[in-house]
């Protein structure tokens, strides 16, 4: 093995090793430096680098060798050296370059740091129901009446999917009501009516980082799309919380301050007659405000309101006169509109038909909601195609239609729809003793499927829409409906299948050691004795109501439907009556359908008028002789289910101008034998939708051929096969 010379360990001046590293690299010379002259200090330097390339290129040679490799030295010094920078600048390019001395890094600046996050106002415009178009301008202003619309939002961090979700919630309250999930969308460049794209969530949702990339740092608006939820667009009050910051000015003519968009809105509708009349008469006042006390006691009793006892609206004192002598004649221009379609002014009732009013004219009859469902298994499909509607909403006038039928609904379909749904529900999703009410069946499933919103909406469009009232409720459901709170539990007043029969056993036992385990899964903690009865039994009904909050609190969300939910807040005992079991409160009986019958009569001393009264009679014979029936005969036939053939419902009507408008048309067909000669049998025909009965009078004189015609064409009668 070769080794290095000796003489080339000498090649580096003393003077040069004892200078300092910073002296080195051209640093100012110390004063222990300073007597040697420049050019000598840098033919040290340069021998000192020739001594280190020597060096490097002796150990790669040594290398090469122990590898097996042949290395002779071949050329000048010079290429020597160039060989070797050459190596170097290979193996360290950060420190050495080709062609140039060595560079070391420079530790003057220090390194970049990350970015901090920088807060940010973007515009997100949110949409009413599930579209793929941007809303054109007089929808724009529709949107923004109910607290949808345009908003500037602020977004401080990098947020989590759940974090943005609070956010929009926050700028937007009725998306914390929603619960069909949404999504983000861009609309395309251009003017007008543009098509919305799709801002693609990433695998965790929408985060801050995402919203920032879409909106470019905030210069481009996104639109939030429902995907199954439908707002409502009616106008907000002046004070909602989504107006809080709108800018807010004065009524000219009504003297009111409210926002900028509702003013819009509030200047067509506003009631200008006592303005007019003010500044007709005193323009000089007409423009202050009613409390002015320069106002004279003329303009005072101008001001003045009163209602109208018939149609209750209200109107100047002054022209209330002449109101009322046109009030209810149905020619007049100035005729009001029914109290029943009548929106209210207020919301404290005084009787259940007020608050049936207040949920009607909270539909919107300018939309449908449409439901096309078979007969077999009605609930199961109603309910799941209910649920299943994404491009409208329950808020909207319900249009039912039977597959495969050829009716046509104008009110009896969709009457007989929830009719039906509200008793399927009723058996489905409740439980309890006939007689004291029920209370919602323990079921995880049902509410993980959202079954007990869905019955919660069909509860409200039944009351809205004509259908019949769920009175089945018990007394403390109604109760922690309203107030979040279980008040009131009883034994009595808690039916379960489960814990009802336990509580029974432990009254009529006095050991009630064996029964200590099911006790105690019910939460009861204190000495299982016969002294301590009433605490058991107490215990077991607070846990067999407590397992059904969660139940009740998904029902509530369901009657926040039009708003119902705020109302039974406010007038909790006048709506009592429309939930809560009281025993056959609407019940129909045959003295109610025969009072209600308006039959077509021939003329009286005929032999027709004859055989029309022997209908008539035996048609009220039948109704009664059901009524008297089995009550516990779940498949008899009985008087609501004819009330059900012949109008599409099968309860009594909840509005009494409903009850007295009530009439069932009754026709009579003396001509069916003439038509067809050959025919042994016809029965009665029905059009529920004009609530009309026509009895064939060849085959319905005999009382029991006119029971049995009946009871046949009540339970195969029930489909809607003519238009």
């Amino acid at each position: 093995m070769e080794m290095v010379p000796s003489e080339e360990k000498q090649l580096v001046p003393k003077e040069f090793l004892k200078m300092t590293s910073r002296e080195r690299h051209g640093a100012v010379p110390s004063s222990s430096t300073s007597a040697c002259p420049s050019g000598q200090l840098e033919q040290g330097i340069n021998l000192g680098a020739d001594a280190a390339s020597a060096a490097v290129h002796n150990i790669l040679e040594i290398l090469n060798q122990s590898l097996g490799k042949t290395s002779t030295r071949q050329g000048q010094h010079s290429g020597q050296s160039q060989t070797v920078d050459q190596e170097m600048a290979r193996s360290f390019p950060g420190f050495f370059k080709r062609g140039s001395k060595r560079r070391l890094p420079s530790f003057s600046r220090p390194a970049k740091l990350n970015k901090l996050w920088k807060p940010f106002v973007f515009s997100v415009f949110l949409l009413s129901k599930n579209t793929d178009m941007v809303p054109s301008s007089a929808e724009e202003v529709q949107l923004l009446q109910a607290g949808l619309g345009k908003r500037n939002v602020t977004m401080p961090d990098d947020l989590t999917h759940s974090q943005v979700s609070s956010l929009f919630s926050d700028a937007y309250p009725k998306m914390k009501s929603a619960s069909g999930g949404w999504l983000l969308y861009k609309a395309t460049g251009g003017q007008g009516r543009r098509r919305l794209n799709l801002v693609p969530p990433e695998s965790e949702g929408y985060s801050g980082s995402t919203i920032r990339s879409a909106t470019a740092g905030g210069k481009t608006m996104l639109y939030i799309v429902p995907l199954q939820d439908e707002f409502d667009l009616s106008p907000l009050p002046s004070d909602a919380q989504e107006f809080s910051q709108m800018p807010k000015a004065e009524c000219k003519k009504c003297f009111k301050s409210m926002p900028l968009q509702i003013l819009a809105l509030h200047i067509k509708e506003c009631n200008t007659a006592e303005y007019e009349t003010l500044t007709d008469s005193e323009p000089e006042l007409s423009n202050l405000p009613p409390d002015s006390p320069d106002l004279s006691p003329a303009t005072e009793e101008k001001s003045t309101e009163a209602k109208c006892p018939v149609c209750l609206q209200s109107f100047p004192v002054m022209e209330l006169e002449l109101h009322a002598s046109f009030c209810g004649d149905l020619d007049s221009p100035l005729n009001c509109p029914s109290p029943d379609v009548m929106e209210p002014q207020k919301e404290e009732m005084s009787c259940e038909e007020d608050v049936l009013r207040w949920i009607a004219a909270r539909v919107d009859t300018t939309k449908e909601f449409s439901i096309c469902v078979s007969r077999m298994n009605l609930l199961e499909r109603g309910m799941s195609l209910w649920k299943r509607q994404k491009l409208s909403s329950p808020i909207n006038t319900l249009k039912v239609t039977f597959l495969g039928e050829a009716g046509v609904d104008t009110g009896a379909l969709r009457k007989e729809f929830l009719t039906e749904m509200i008793s399927g529900i009723e058996t489905r999703l409740f439980e309890g003793e006939d007689g004291k009410g029920k209370m919602p069946k323990y079921s995880i499933n049902d509410l993980d499927n959202g079954l007990f919103r869905v019955a919660g909406e069909i509860f409200a469009v039944s009351l809205a829409q004509g259908g019949p009232a769920p009175r089945f409720l018990q007394e403390w459901c109604y109760n922690y409906l309203l107030s979040g709170n279980l008040e009131n539990i009883t034994v009595d007043n808690v039916n379960d299948m489960e814990y009802s029969p336990l509580i029974k056993l432990i009254e009529e036992t006095s050991d009630l050691s064996k029964y200590s385990d099911q006790i105690m899964s019910c939460g009861y903690t204190g000495p299982i004795n016969e002294q301590n009865k009433e605490n058991i039994k107490r215990a077991i009904a607070m846990h067999a109501a407590a397992r059904r909050t969660h139940m009740l609190q998904q029902l509530r969300e369901g009657l926040q439907l039009y708003h119902l939910v705020d109302i039974m807040e406010k007038n909790k005992e006048v709506c009592r009556s429309l939930f809560v079991f009281e025993g056959g409160n609407d019940q129909v009986d045959s003295q109610y359908i025969v009072s209600h019958l308006d039959p077509k009569m021939s003329e009286s001393g005929t032999l027709k008028h004859s055989k029309e009264m022997q209908i008539l009679n035996n048609f009220q014979d039948f109704l009664m002789e059901l009524e008297d029936g089995d009550p516990e005969d779940e498949e008899a036939l009985c008087v609501s289910k004819v009330m059900q053939w012949l109008t599409g419902q099968a309860h009594v009507h909840l509005l009494l101008s409903e009850r007295q408008a009530f009439k069932i048309t009754v026709l009579f067909d003396h001509t069916c034998m003439e038509r067809m000669p050959d025919h042994r049998i016809c029965y009665p025909v029905v059009s529920a939708c004009t609530q009309t009965i026509t009895f064939p009078t060849a085959h319905s004189t005999s009382l029991n051929e006119f029971k049995e015609n009946m009871k046949i064409a009540v339970q195969q009668g029930a489909y809607f096969y003519r238009v």
